[in-house]
């Protein structure tokens, strides 16, 4: 069932006050992290949660990098066009899509050499590591653990925003080894990074390039790509700008990836009249995600909300995950809360591999647990309650034969 973003009357989310809350460990002074300067950045923006910045002289990557595939036009920074794709033929078999459910964290990249998420991340069987062969045809050579749109190769760990990628990624996936946190769907889902995104070109090229690499590994290579995680974001107040962020989000869409989206950490301003990219953008496989504070009480004092354009919120504030160089640190942000809502998804896609993205974005709106505190400032007025979704999967599972047999005896 489609839920209409802006319809709050449409959803009947649950009232369980059962769920245990999420409790983050104590408070550290926030600080501007690498690759988030704070100096320019627009006030509605919080450390964790940058802006895409315009290319410097000489620093646009060749168009010829982003070419996946003979049919797919690479968009040059600034232009206002979108790539063109390869119309998908319908006649053609579609690669059968097997194992753990893959979560893209596109952001600056991701520490795929940690000891907490080594085992965590998704490896590209068509590439051998390290030979600078184009192996599987992509159109990137040694693409191991994901792509670089900042560079346009295969590396994505490199450029600005590392800690923050590294820090989402942990807080879906990070392992159950005894050592810092343990990620929400650590064991049931794979990390592919998409880094570079705060290099080289523009925020909403970098994207439009990122989605193009997911959309054709999917269709085209059989990556089990179920959601797209998107801390980020920024205003586009030009009506050519936002028709390429919804253009590149229907790209996801139509290959049947989810779209996670932060809303932006404005102090607690009000997102519904903003364009805020793409945390904004209205289709029905776009979740757009608010922080709690520590305590699962209420909208954290740094997160911004709207009744007309935020879903729903999770805990943001004082969050513990992995950074680069094999240690952990405490963050706060939208750009926190949006990976927990992404992990829990991928843990329904677990569950139930049938699911569509429109499917588990409904089940985990109508799950949510109601919040006083969110009443008027998200669409569901609730906060993400993972168990019940994950449960609500569960229970879309057809009965197996020997057990319907059994119940019918």
């Amino acid at each position: 069932m489609e839920i209409n973003r802006k319809s709050p009357a449409s959803i009947a989310p649950t009232t369980n006050t059962a769920t245990s809350r999420a409790q983050a460990p104590k408070a550290k002074p926030l600080t501007v992290r690498d690759g988030f300067d704070s100096q320019g950045a627009r006030p509605s923006n919080f450390v964790d949660r940058p802006t895409g910045r315009p290319s410097t002289p000489g620093a646009s990557v060749p168009a010829s990098a982003f070419a996946f595939g003979g049919g797919n036009v690479a968009v040059k920074p600034g232009a206002n066009k979108i790539a063109d794709t390869k119309p998908v033929d319908p006649s053609q078999p579609k690669p059968k899509l097997t194992g753990e459910p893959v979560i893209a964290v596109i952001d600056g990249g991701v520490d795929y050499k940690h000891t907490d998420l080594d085992d965590a991340m998704w490896t590209n069987p068509g590439e051998i590591d390290g030979d600078g062969i184009d192996n599987d045809g992509n159109g990137i050579a040694d693409d191991i653990h994901g792509f670089n749109v900042g560079t346009g190769k295969g590396d994505p760990f490199k450029g600005e925003g590392t800690d923050h990628g590294t820090h989402v990624a942990g807080i879906i996936a990070a392992e159950d080894n005894g050592e810092g946190n343990t990620g929400i769907a650590a064991g049931k889902a794979k990390i592919l990074s998409v880094g570079g995104l705060y290099d080289g070109a523009d925020l909403l090229t970098n994207f439009e390039r990122s989605v193009d690499y997911l959309v054709k590994m999917k269709t085209e290579h059989g990556v089990n790509i179920r959601a797209a995680n998107a801390s980020f974001g920024d205003s586009y107040r030009d009506a050519a700008s936002q028709k390429r962020w919804e253009a590149a989000i229907q790209k996801l869409a139509d290959a049947d990836i989810l779209l996670l989206a932060a809303t932006a950490n404005g102090n607690g301003s009000n997102m519904n009249n903003v364009p805020d990219m793409p945390a904004n953008v209205d289709l029905p496989n776009v979740l757009t995600v608010a922080s709690m504070d520590r305590n699962n009480d209420k909208l954290a004092r740094f997160s911004s909300h709207g009744d007309k354009v935020v879903d729903l919120a999770a805990v943001g504030e004082d969050v513990l995950s992995t950074v680069p160089g094999n240690d952990w640190e405490e963050m706060s942000g939208t750009s926190m809360a949006t990976p927990t809502v992404a992990a829990t998804a991928a843990r329904m896609f677990a569950e139930n591999p049938d699911l569509t993205a429109v499917q588990v974005r409904d089940l985990i709106l109508k799950t949510v647990e109601q919040d006083p505190d969110l009443k008027g400032k998200v669409i569901t007025g609730g906060k993400l309650d993972i168990q019940a979704a994950i449960d609500a999967a569960k229970a879309t599972l057809e009965p197996k034969p020997e057990t319907q047999a059994v119940a019918s005896r």
